[in-house]
């Protein structure tokens, strides 16, 4: 149950939709397609177009969070629920954990923000020209299978650490430390007891899913 390029295009494409909404309004206010019309016009007399935009930007936020916690629920609900009832996955043991680094986040950052600021929003070519770097950026991150830097988890409960993770027993591991394994982990819990076993589904290249066993 290894996942394919489907899903993380269906991730990361999720991911950026705030962006291009965002880009996609100010584009037509800026060259005022509905400036004339009826709801144009009474928007202008009874709100404003500055609360309009803060009620807007706020809608966009509230829809777009609660659609990166239905994409990851959809994602992962079959994942725990096979895992639990130990139809897929292996049982290994965490070693040890960490956060990932905020720099890992960095890039992420910059290609949601700098579009934001840099870009003139009534041109057409700026607009498709942004919009198909981010369409390169999402190839970028699915051919290097960058999952673990996609900001969803976040939303949806789950966390992700860089950990050492081993199927085998610890005097095993010191005879061949090589059967540890250095991995990107992702799991409901904040706190992992080194003690439990895990149930451990790998989803692409070094990202494992966890749940307890």
């Amino acid at each position: 149950m290894m996942w394919g390029k489907r899903e993380q295009v269906i991730l990361w494409t999720t991911s950026y939709l705030p962006l291009i909404l965002i880009m996609l309004y100010r584009f037509i206010d800026g060259n005022n397609f509905f400036k004339n019309t009826k709801w144009a016009l009474w928007l202008k007399r009874n709100i404003g177009k500055e609360l309009f935009e803060f009620f807007l930007i706020l809608l966009i936020i509230t829809f777009s969070l609660l659609l990166f916690r239905l994409i990851t629920n959809w994602l992962f609900n079959d994942f725990d629920d096979q895992l639990k009832m130990r139809r897929i996955g292996r049982s290994y043991s965490v070693r040890k954990y960490q956060k990932i680094s905020v720099n890992d986040y960095s890039f992420f950052l910059i290609t949601l923000l700098l579009p934001l600021f840099s870009i003139d929003n009534k041109s057409v070519v700026n607009l498709v020209v942004t919009l198909f770097i981010i369409i390169v950026i999402i190839v970028i991150y699915v051919k290097t299978d960058s999952i673990s830097i996609c900001p969803l988890f976040f939303t949806s409960g789950r966390n992700v650490y860089r950990a050492e993770i081993s199927d085998q027993t610890k005097e095993i591991e010191k005879v061949n430390p090589l059967v540890r394994l250095d991995v990107i982990i992702i799991i409901k819990e904040r706190t992992l007891d080194l003690n439990n076993k895990f149930r451990v589904q790998k989803l692409v290249a070094n990202v494992y899913y966890l749940t307890t066993s």
